[in-house]
């Protein structure tokens, strides 16, 4: 019986991935965002997925995502760029579901969603000065600059639309995948 439980979180897990590589398709840019930066709903699956699984479950949709996208061909940015869309969600999904976990109510799904969103920003921030934008070419001189005027902005954005549909969605999602839904008060122990 726990072989076929395991076997029905791995196909919630990959359906939520395989979601997540749909929803990168409708991807637009963000007004007054360069135009290299695109805006898609593909980590709120893996959002859900941490949520209603846990951490480990999050960040493995996230993988599954990114690795269906870099096998689909459809990357303009290869290698790198689903890397760093990796790092984006992975440090979403993972930041939000640990604090979801913890703090298991409303109060902490608004809580983690915002930590989330702020373990994300700092995190691809860090990576792009650092891995992404010089492997990219981006001159050294440029990389602060473009970090402080658009990457801080834009994954501040994504992290608020991300969490907000995330928000919207979960109770409505949870039911179908056979999780917890969302609870205004913890439940308290009897004495």
């Amino acid at each position: 019986m726990s072989h076929l439980r395991g076997t029905r979180y791995l196909v919630k897990v990959a359906l939520l991935g395989t979601l997540g590589f749909l929803l990168m398709y409708l991807e637009f840019p963000l007004p007054f965002m360069p135009t290299f930066l695109k805006f898609d709903f593909g980590d709120v699956p893996a959002l859900i997925a941490g949520f209603a699984f846990g951490p480990a479950a999050g960040v493995l949709a996230e993988a599954i995502k990114c690795i269906v996208f870099l096998l689909s061909g459809r990357s303009e940015a290869g290698i790198i760029g689903v890397s760093a869309n990796f790092v984006t969600g992975a440090s979403l999904v993972l930041a939000a579901a640990l604090v979801y976990r913890r703090v298991h109510t409303l109060q902490g799904a608004v809580l983690s969603l915002f930590v989330g969103t702020l373990a994300m920003t700092a995190t691809v921030t860090i990576a792009d000065i650092y891995i992404f934008l010089p492997l990219w070419n981006v001159p050294a001189q440029q990389i602060l600059p473009l970090a402080v005027s658009a990457i801080v902005p834009f994954n501040l954005i994504k992290g608020t639309l991300t969490s907000t549909a995330t928000f919207l969605l979960y109770k409505r999602v949870s039911a179908l995948l056979g999780a917890p839904a969302l609870v205004s008060q913890p439940a308290k122990a009897r004495p």
